[in-house]
Order: structure tokens, then C-alpha cells, then sequence
């Protein structure tokens, strides 16, 4: 990709819409994300379980709903789920400000709210993900994804700078009622979008047999599955550390104002991993490379005793762990058919951050046993190890023939309703026969 065309995705009027929209919303997420957090430290005791669970109940509904919230991106207005979600977080954040500001709220309170703020993220992201390619022409695909990921990382930074004065002061109730005003206000930038209306493949086959064909196209298009892979192990193995950094900062550095300072260091390095990701075509092992230096700079992380190398190594990591998502994500939206967009689309969803909550809960119960330090280094080795197997492995397959034909969605589908035409023949087919020989007896 030519440097000029990082950014031509902003020609369009519907991805600007979007790209206000999301720089209203994702503010409010990553100042919530880092207060909800701070509020599980004050009621908790700092505890790594309890952050680690916090993670989980957050997370788990990406795991559990991903894939049917695809199916639904597929077969009902995009847009419409969308604003359904907005209007959700909305209620649920404004709740959480009310029990706040009442000093009301309890682990518990703040556990089920969170866990209803997951399942509205699990039902957006499918759907936010298609918008994205909808609102640009295919040839604009690449700076959209790339423009995304950057937006998403400069409110990483805004964020937690926002949220550092109400860590410090305890007034988390104005982090959760900013969070309602501002996705109010993204739902209404939604709601002018002008997309093509959605136009969803006809399928025969039942639910669960519909989910499973966005997996099969995912594996006909390769490298959509290793790709998919690569994000799996970064999320479960890597990114789950975030839920140990408060800890990290109290029991590591001595002061827990520096958690939000790694917040912001990692979002500073994220900004400029998905923006230079937008200056290159996506590749497989590149995104194997970024999960092995990812890995590298975690395992420095785990070593530092100084916030500054800490802060450093922050930011490589969220260098790297941006520039491999961005870059598979390009990659895996390329390769796919709009019809299936919204079921591969869930399953990027599940690998990115529906792993997370298994990752944290089971980071935090580790850290306990072994300590902050060793179970952070043991996710980092895991990452360098799978990062330097994939790359290994890519380098061997051969080329793609460009032109190769890779059968679509509606083929896809085609060929699943001929299979299973051909299963019942033959079942007929052998109860003729077995009738045939009791007749002969």
C-alpha cells in the first residue's frame, strides 16, 4: 500500500460517520474499561483473581455469542444491531454511574453489569466489523481496517489519561456516565449511515449447520484459519496479562498510579502499530514475526523493576500486538465474501477477545501460586514459541496462485446441501439392500 493511501478510507461519507462514531464510543470504553478496573481494585482488595474475573464475566459472552451474533450479522441489518447494542451499553453504563454515585455498587453489582456490557460487545462486534467493509469500496479495504485499529488506539491513550485523575480521586461514576452520553451520541451518527441494504445468501440448512459454514469458508480461504490461529494464542497467552497490570504496578513498581500510565504507554505503541500496518500488504508471517517480538517485549516486561523499562516495554508490546491484528484482519476481510463477512468476522471476535477471559481468569489464579512475574514470562514463551512454529510452517507452503478459484459463500452452501442430498441417497440406498437380503433369508 502506497503511503497515500493510508488514509483514503476518509473520502467516504459513511466511514466518516463510523469513524466518529467509534472515536465517541471506544473513548467511553477504554475510560470505563480502566475505571471498572480501579473500582474491582477499591472493592476487592487488588486481589488477581478478582481481576481476573472481572475479565471473564466482561469477555466470556464474546466466546459464547460470538458465533451466533455472526450468523445474525448475516441475515438481519447490520446497522439495526448496532444501534440495538449502542442503545444497551447506554442503559447498562448509565446504571453503573447510578450505583456508583449512590456508593451502592459491589463486586457483585459490578460483575453482572459488566458481564451485560459483554454481551452487547459480543453482539457489535460482528456487525461493527462488517459496517466497516461496507461503508468503503474493496479496494479501500485495507486503510479502513487500518484507520480502525489507529482510532481504536489513540482513545487507548485518551482513555486512560482520562481515567487517571478518577483513579486517583475514587470518582468512578463520572467515567460510566461519560460512557452513556457518548455512545447515545454515537447511535445517532449510525443511524445516518447510508449502506447498501443487506442482501444475505439463501441457506437451507439449520442454525448450528449455517454457523459451522462460516468456519468452512474461513478454511477455504486460506491463510483465513492460521491467521485466525495467530490472533487465538496472542489473546489467550499474551494480551490476558492486561488483568494483572494493576497488581503488576502495586507489587512490581511500588505505586498503583502507574497501571494507568501502562495503559497509555501501550496505547501509544498500538497507535503507531496500526498505522504503519496500513503501509504494507497483509501477510502470515508477518503477523508470525509480531507475535514472536509481542512475545519478546512481554518477556523484558516481566523482568523490569523500573517504571520507565516497564513503560518501554509497554509500548512495544502494544506495537506489535496491533500491528498483527490490524494485519490479519485486513487479511482474513479480503479474502472472504460479504455473505459470509459477518459469521468469519464472529470468529475473529471469538480469537481476539473471546479467549481473553480464560486467559485472565486463569493468569490471575496463576499469579497467586507462582507470582505476578513468572506467570506473565510464561505467556510470553508460549507466544515466541507458536509465533517462531507458524512463521516456520508458512515459509514452506507454496504460493497462491493468484487467480486460484476459492468457492463463495453461495457455492459453499451449494456444496453442503449436495452433501447432504448424497448422505441420504446412500442411506437409502442401503436399506434397499438390507431389505433385499431379508427377503433372499
Amino acid at each position: 500500500m502506497r503511503p497515500g493511501r493510508a488514509f483514503r478510507a476518509l473520502r467516504y461519507r459513511d466511514f466518516q460517520l463510523l469513524f466518529a462514531a467509534f472515536l465517541l464510543s471506544q473513548s467511553g470504553f477504554w475510560i470505563t474499561h480502566i475505571s471498572l478496573q480501579g473500582l474491582m481494585a477499591r472493592e476487592g482488595g487488588n486481589d488477581p483473581l478478582i481481576q481476573g474475573l472481572l475479565a471473564f464475566v466482561i469477555y466470556l459472552p464474546g466466546f459464547l455469542l460470538a458465533p451466533p451474533a455472526g450468523l445474525l450479522a448475516d441475515r438481519v441489518s447490520r446497522k439495526a444491531i448496532a444501534l440495538a447494542c449502542q442503545a444497551g451499553i447506554a442503559l447498562l453504563s448509565g446504571g453503573l454511574a447510578a450505583l456508583v454515585w449512590l456508593a451502592a455498587a459491589t463486586p457483585e453489582h459490578v460483575l453482572v453489569l459488566a458481564f451485560g456490557l459483554g454481551v452487547c460487545f459480543a453482539f457489535t462486534g460482528p456487525a461493527q466489523g462488517a459496517l466497516i467493509a461496507n461503508s468503503v469500496p474493496r479496494a479501500e479495504l485495507g486503510s479502513a481496517v487500518s484507520l480502525h485499529s489507529a482510532l481504536n488506539n489513540l482513545t487507548r491513550v485518551a482513555g486512560p489519561a482520562l481515567a487517571a485523575p478518577l483513579l486517583a480521586t475514587g470518582r468512578f461514576e463520572l467515567a460510566f456516565a461519560y460512557y452513556a452520553l457518548a455512545v447515545a451520541l454515537a447511535a445517532g451518527l449510525v443511524l445516518a449511515l447510508r449502506v447498501a441494504p443487506l442482501a444475505p445468501a439463501l441457506e437451507k440448512s439449520g442454525v448450528l449447520r449455517r454457523m459451522w459454514l462460516g468456519f468452512e469458508h474461513a478454511r477455504s480461504r486460506p491463510p483465513a484459519l492460521p491467521s485466525l490461529s495467530l490472533v487465538a494464542v496472542l489473546s489467550l497467552f499474551g494480551v490476558a496479562h492486561s488483568v494483572l497490570l494493576p497488581v503488576f504496578a502495586e507489587r512490581a513498581l511500588g505505586r498503583m498510579e502507574w497501571f494507568a500510565g501502562m495503559a497509555v504507554a501501550t496505547g501509544v505503541g498500538a497507535i503507531g502499530g496500526a498505522l504503519t500496518s496500513g503501509f504494507r500488504p497483509p501477510d502470515l508471517r508477518a503477523g508470525a514475526r509480531d507475535l514472536v517480538l509481542y512475545g519478546a517485549a512481554l518477556a523484558l516486561f516481566s523482568l523490569t523493576r523500573h517504571a520507565a523499562a516497564a513503560l518501554l516495554c509497554q509500548a512495544l508490546a502494544g506495537y506489535f500486538y496491533f500491528s498483527l491484528t490490524t494485519n490479519l484482519q485486513t487479511l482474513i476481510q479480503e479474502r472472504i465474501d460479504d455473505a459470509m463477512r459477518g459469521r468469519v468476522m464472529s470468529l475473529f471476535g471469538v480469537c481476539w477477545g473471546g479467549l481473553v477471559p480464560f486467559g485472565g481468569l486463569a493468569m490471575g489464579g496463576a499469579a497467586r501460586g507462582l507470582g505476578v512475574r513468572a506467570t506473565i514470562g510464561i505467556g510470553a514463551g508460549v507466544c515466541i514459541a507458536y509465533g517462531l512454529a507458524i512463521w516456520w510452517i508458512a515459509g514452506r507452503w507454496p504460493p497462491q496462485t493468484p487467480g486460484l478459484h476459492t468457492p463463495s459463500a453461495r457455492e459453499t452452501t451449494s456444496r453442503a446441501a449436495s452433501s447432504s442430498s448424497l448422505r441420504r441417497s446412500w442411506a437409502r440406498q442401503r436399506s434397499r439392500l438390507w431389505s433385499a437380503r431379508s427377503v433372499r433369508k
